[in-house]
């Protein structure tokens, strides 16, 4: 994982935003609320394990953004190529696939409490998603739609946006308050967001900031969307399943704020000693990640 003599690029001088990234955040906002609104305002409610009503159209939305702002103003082959790069080294696929160990852990300390282990149908049972469609499809759905419907946008086009003008840390906490913004109508269809109580509420975003930090490190890392695309979508099979609910979704979102602390506690240090933050993004091939 060493990033020794790999220079990382450095955030321009002008502190004004790109006409992209402001063109790509409206459009996120408007194709996926284009979606969930209408089911809002219609009173539906998006129930696990069943198809319909479902906000999954909704997930596409970043995707499509960043390539209609990609288009507009420039950087669409660069975003292409980070959403298809695979080649990266295989430890970083495995950091892709530690939602799974995650999941271990959260089962370990299901059983010490004395709760029953959840059975394998339960990952398939997703809002969203009809239940029939078994775990190893839903898997497959969260990862592309939900993975790489939303990381082709936050983490493939707008964090190097942001990350022109900022330094890194600050960019990915910019980003995860817009991206917390972007979730607010599911509040309104969601049956699991609509009973979260204000401590709930503020765990979420916790946990949202976290995964922002904790994300935008892998793709900084790697260049790659497809590895944070995976993480993102494994996630969610552990912790937004019927699988992943309870006990096991408090440790694994735990792990994940543990995680970011560590990065960000890396990065401060980082900072004092003035090297290369853990954060920061590398090079890759001969193309800087933020283009």
């Amino acid at each position: 994982m060493s990033t020794a003599g790999v220079r990382s690029p450095e955030p321009s001088a002008d502190r004004r935003l790109a006409p992209g990234f402001w063109l790509y955040t409206a459009l996120a906002y408007a194709l996926s609320w284009a979606w969930l609104v209408p089911l809002a305002v219609g009173g539906a409610t998006v129930e696990p394990g069943q198809g319909w009503p479902t906000h999954f159209p909704a997930l596409l939305g970043p995707l499509l953004a960043a390539v209609l702002a990609a288009a507009c103003c420039g950087g669409l082959p660069e975003l292409l190529r980070r959403v298809g790069r695979l080649r990266v080294a295989p430890i970083w696929w495995l950091v892709a696939l530690s939602p799974l160990a995650l999941l271990g852990i959260g089962l370990l300390a299901d059983a010490l409490a004395g709760a029953p282990l959840p059975r394998l149908a339960d990952f398939g049972v997703m809002p969203g998603l009809p239940a029939t469609w078994g775990p190893l499809l839903v898997g497959v759905v969260l990862v592309l739609v939900n993975g790489f419907g939303e990381e082709t946008g936050w983490r493939g086009y707008a964090l190097p946006a942001l990350q022109r003008r900022f330094g890194p840390l600050a960019s990915m906490l910019l980003l995860a308050l817009v991206w917390a913004g972007w979730h607010a109508p599911m509040f309104l269809v969601l049956g699991s967001f609509r009973g979260f109580g204000a401590g709930t509420v503020v765990g979420w975003l916790l946990g949202l900031v976290a995964g922002s930090v904790v994300l935008g490190w892998l793709v900084n890392r790697t260049g790659s969307v497809a590895v944070v695309a995976v993480w993102h979508g494994l996630f969610n099979v552990v912790s937004a399943t019927a699988a992943g609910s309870g006990l096991v979704a408090a440790v694994v979102s735990t792990a994940v704020m543990v995680w970011a602390v560590v990065l960000v506690a890396l990065h401060l240090r980082a900072c004092q000693r003035g090297v290369a933050s853990v954060l920061a993004p590398v090079s890759v091939g001969h193309r800087s990640l933020p283009a």
